[in-house]
């Protein structure tokens, strides 16, 4: 065990000896199980022990449990999720206590088939503001590239989940997941833009920023109020909001058709003598949606986080929307052409409208950020440029496809 290790371990154990227990015996579905041993370690988006004094952070939790006379092993996540006064907003999309309040309500104990969420194993609110939340650990498969067709499984899924609340389920009316979802999204990278729009002055960085690039994406922004005021009047799902490939999980199970709660006949035909369940986790952004919305995300960032190489583009386009039709057809959805241009409308321009404003390249970093990038993505700072670069023109020509759609719907 490291120091840092061994600090977040003092430090829980201090706070949560109790509540730790307690929650080991619902992971392990054992109201007599005791805690045998422990470690934590920090997860993407934890900053150590020290976030525990003000800022959020994420930790995995590993160990031991004695059942009877049997030693078991256990794992559970921790979200520690502190308050942000400029997140303070429930009906904007980066509320911070979002992903509580879902756990919270029952909204992901019974999604469609194939689809799912970690188990909630408890949420604590805690005297100094923040927010315990205790969740499974999903251990994925092992297969860190996708093909094709897994891509257009988990858009399948996605498919029956929003799908859901166009015909056999009422959309959710909570106050915090209600709100313009891609606007505030976009919205937030205003001050960005003024770094996008001065890039091809700038020799350092001209080369992923040429001026006829720049000029397409400044249109876009100029266009952004009345596409996402589209994108609202169009009709709304309930969606995760962020379905990238890091927040989708592959997970194969056994058929489970006869047990309560299983999947049913259309989820075991998924995976060859079980299910192939996709689990998607990071809920933070969940809410309404235009249909289509939710696959836009997960193409627009595909290749910018090196999940595709941009060459591989067009085909996880194709791949991707295949997919969630199909889902969306799982679900009962029977839309006629009319509405499959909307869905597609949706689809495009949010893929284009999420991520192309993204300013990276734009100006030259120093060295703090440099070795920040380096640490977050594992990549050189010139990489991310020259990927993002690579990745601009395609979504540009979502862009473009959007209002051709924009014109039929």
């Amino acid at each position: 065990m490291t120091e840092h290790e061994s600090a977040y371990r003092e430090r829980l154990a201090a706070l949560t000896p109790e509540r730790l227990r307690d929650v080991v015996r619902v992971a392990l579905s054992e109201p007599e199980a005791t805690v045998v041993g422990w470690n934590a370690a920090p997860l993407r988006g934890g900053s150590g022990a020290g976030a525990l004094g003000g800022e959020s952070a994420i930790f995995a939790l590993t160990g031991t449990a004695r059942v009877d006379a049997a030693d078991r092993p256990w794992s559970a996540v921790l979200k520690v999720l502190a308050p942000v006064p400029s997140r303070d907003d429930p009906t904007h999309i980066r509320y911070w206590k979002r992903e509580p309040l879902l756990y919270r309500s029952g909204l992901l104990d019974t999604l469609p088939d194939g689809f799912r969420a970690p188990r909630c194993y408890g949420c604590d609110e805690l005297a100094d503001g923040t927010v315990w939340l205790w969740l499974e650990l999903i251990r994925g498969d092992s297969e860190p590239t996708w093909p094709l067709a897994r891509w257009a499984l988990a858009a399948r899924h996605l498919g029956r989940f929003n799908g859901a609340y166009l015909t056999k389920r009422p959309l959710p009316q909570a106050h915090w997941l209600a709100g313009g979802r891609l606007r505030d999204s976009v919205e937030a990278h205003a001050p960005l833009v003024a770094r996008i729009a001065a890039a091809p002055n700038n020799p350092d960085v001209r080369r992923w920023w040429p001026k006829p690039i720049v000029a397409a994406i400044l249109r876009l922004w100029e266009e952004r109020d009345s596409v996402c005021t589209v994108l609202e009047r169009l009709p709304q799902t309930f969606g995760h909001g962020d379905a990238i490939r890091r927040n989708l999980l592959s997970r194969h199970r056994a058929n489970e058709q006869n047990e309560p709660g299983g999947p049913g006949p259309q989820a075991a035909a998924d995976g060859a003598g079980g299910l192939e369940e996709t689990v998607a986790i990071d809920w933070e952004f969940a809410g309404h949606w235009a249909v289509g919305e939710e696959v836009g995300q997960t193409l627009s960032v595909a290749s910018a986080f090196y999940n595709v190489d941009p060459a591989g583009l067009p085909a996880l386009d194709d791949a991707l929307f295949a997919g969630y039709r199909a889902g969306l057809r799982d679900s009962g959805w029977r839309g006629d052409t009319h509405d499959e241009r909307a869905v597609r409308f949706a689809y495009t321009a949010h893929a284009a409208l999420r991520n192309l404003f993204n300013a990276v390249g734009a100006s030259v970093p120093d060295d703090a950020r440099r070795a920040a990038a380096a640490l977050t993505y594992g990549h050189t700072w010139e990489q991310l440029a020259e990927r993002r670069a690579e990745v601009r023109p395609f979504l540009l020509d979502r862009a473009d496809e959007a209002r051709r759609l924009l014109k039929t719907i």
